[in-house]
């Protein structure tokens, strides 16, 4: 296999990112290590994996093998889902099963937010690789916005966490949905769409995540069950748009 296909760049993408949450998050608020690797290993491994095959979309030539770039989108995913089940499995470990709040501490609000802002700088950083420009899609962030703000007007005030969370994934939904129809219309910007779409909506809901901790809310984000629509959205993107061709 190419040497090009396993870049630690990349590695680094969601390991970074990680390993600040989890170091932070624990030392300040007291959060174990075992959940952040749970519910962020598989969200972060997919962002980091559609960001690079972005990346490769954009260099397609005439001897562009798609099977070999949806090999290479797919490592992302199996680093952060390693991680993930590490985290999930450690869980067991425990004599107890703790809250993710050992104690708390409301004023030590700057743990999540070194988190976010790790994870954004990563984020950036990765997409700064690709180009900037591959991931500016005004249409779908106008959508985007207003499906957020559907949900937060919609949603009382004690389930905002679980709206939000969810419309973040209704909206990466739509978005596929959307990018399909453009891509069987005969216009090969619809497989962009679906993947940026995701992109903005991934980014939205880790960030989700980390506020989460400092927000009051009577009901909490189940990151392992979204997770698992996570990956029902992206096992989509991958058989409608990759699978009839490779």
């Amino acid at each position: 296999m190419d040497t090009e296909f396993i870049d630690p760049f990349w590695l680094l993408t969601i390991i970074i990112p990680l390993v600040v949450a989890c170091t932070t998050m624990q030392l300040v608020k007291g959060i174990h290590w075992a959940f952040l690797l749970r519910d962020l290993g598989v969200p972060i491994g997919l962002l980091i994996s559609f960001i690079g095959f972005v990346g490769l979309l954009t260099s397609m030539n005439e001897d562009f093998e798609l099977g070999i770039a949806t090999a290479t989108m797919l490592l992302g995913l199996i680093c952060g889902g390693v991680l993930s089940a590490v985290g999930h499995f450690w869980v067991f470990r425990l004599v107890e099963f703790p809250s993710v709040y050992r104690y708390r501490n409301d004023l030590k609000w700057w743990a999540p937010s070194i988190s976010i802002t790790a994870f954004l700088a990563t984020i950036i950083w990765a997409m700064n690789d690709v180009g900037y420009q591959n991931f500016t899609v005004s249409a779908h962030l106008a959508f985007f916005g207003f499906v957020t703000a559907v949900a937060l007007i919609i949603s009382g005030k004690k389930n905002v966490l679980g709206a939000l969370s969810q419309s973040f994934l209704f909206s990466a939904m739509l978005g596929v949905l959307i990018g399909l129809v453009v891509f069987y219309l005969g216009n090969q910007n619809g497989l962009f769409i679906a993947l940026v779409s995701i992109i903005y909506s991934l980014t939205s809901y880790i960030c989700l995540y980390f506020a989460s901790y400092d927000l009051v809310a009577q009901e909490k984000i189940d990151a392992p069950l979204i997770n698992w629509h996570w990956l029902e959205v992206s096992g989509f993107i991958i058989f409608m748009f990759l699978a009839p061709t490779s």
